[in-house]
């Protein structure tokens, strides 16, 4: 069983983290009404087919000094850290860079591997074009780069206002505990040189993002409005017992795109295949045909899929 721990400062939003990935549809009341974790929430879930125990650790001094008194008996043997700091708390990103590295401290005496994913919390999609938050964010990841040189880490910026942020972190931290992840990616990437793709996306029945490649520059507006869009369909996808779904919409821009979701079955695992790409409105036919011609890409997907899950 692979481990996997979340950890930070009380109120940095780590149990809401959990709390949408679980959830997905509808989480946000359930994360209106948390209560702050004590010591540590533990859970497992399956992701191809191995099983995780998940650790919320509270965030409160009183628990995090406990953990780092009795470091091997609470952080040893964990295999991936979310570190999650509110990017919006300047006050405290002092005592947050404090605690990370009295745990990492910790992993490097010990020379127990672990992988790091740094989640900059609460990164609400106002704050996107924010100078002052975007500083003081590029000032923190300069400043833990310094740890690169024993861990892997990796920096995210998360909100609960953006389902696709949480899950892109949430499976960018996973990936990196399957080698063969990464080759899904680069198919995908190899299938894009050849067709007008704005995306092809590969995710598990949970949401978690197999592997995915984008057209270049495709704005955060285009990313969650596609994910929006994918969230609904697959839930009349399994509402409906259906095998495939094929979709048309546009952005804001005026672009329209076409898109199909296609349920790869491999024994009790789903997984959901997500192409779309730029519709030719002069030329329909022309549209279908590139349709048709990633379709054919499809066994190449579902041997990669067979390689990893065996």
């Amino acid at each position: 069983m692979k481990k996997i721990a979340f950890l930070g400062l009380d109120a940095a939003g780590k149990t809401s983290i959990i709390t949408a990935i679980s959830k997905r549809f509808g989480f946000e009341e359930t994360v209106a009404k948390l209560m702050p974790t004590r010591r540590i929430a533990r859970d497992t879930f399956k992701f191809l087919g191995l099983e995780f125990s998940r650790l919320d650790f509270g965030g409160q001094r009183i628990y995090r000094d406990d953990y780092l008194k009795h470091p091997e008996k609470f952080l040893s043997g964990i295999d991936l850290i979310f570190y999650v700091i509110d990017a919006q708390d300047f006050d405290r990103y002092i005592e947050a860079i404090d605690y990370l590295e009295e745990v990492l401290l910790f992993f490097k005496e010990t020379q127990e591997d672990v992988m790091v994913s740094i989640l900059f919390h609460k990164f609400d999609p106002q704050l996107v074009d924010n100078i002052e938050i975007n500083k003081r964010i590029l000032t923190l990841k300069q400043a833990l780069t310094r740890y690169s040189n024993h861990f892997d880490i990796f920096f995210f910026e998360t909100t609960i206002f953006d389902i696709k942020s949480i899950m892109d972190a949430f499976s960018s931290g996973l990936s990196m505990l399957f080698e063969k992840m990464e080759m899904v990616s680069n198919l995908f990437s190899e299938i894009s040189k050849n067709y007008s793709t704005i995306l092809i996306s590969l995710f598990d029945a949970k949401g978690i993002t197999i592997g995915e490649h984008y057209r270049p520059h495709l704005n955060i507006r285009e990313k969650i409005r596609i994910y929006s869009i994918y969230l609904e369909a697959q839930k009349r996808i399994i509402n409906e017992n259906r095998t495939l779904f094929e979709f048309s919409d546009k952005f804001e821009s005026g672009e329209r795109f076409s898109g199909v979701i296609e349920v790869l079955k491999f024994g009790n695992l789903n997984f959901y295949l997500l192409f779309i790409i730029e519709e030719d409105e002069k030329d329909l036919e022309k549209t279908v045909t590139l349709m048709d011609k990633i379709e054919a890409a499809k066994p190449q997907m579902e041997n990669l899929i067979l390689q990893i899950i065996q």
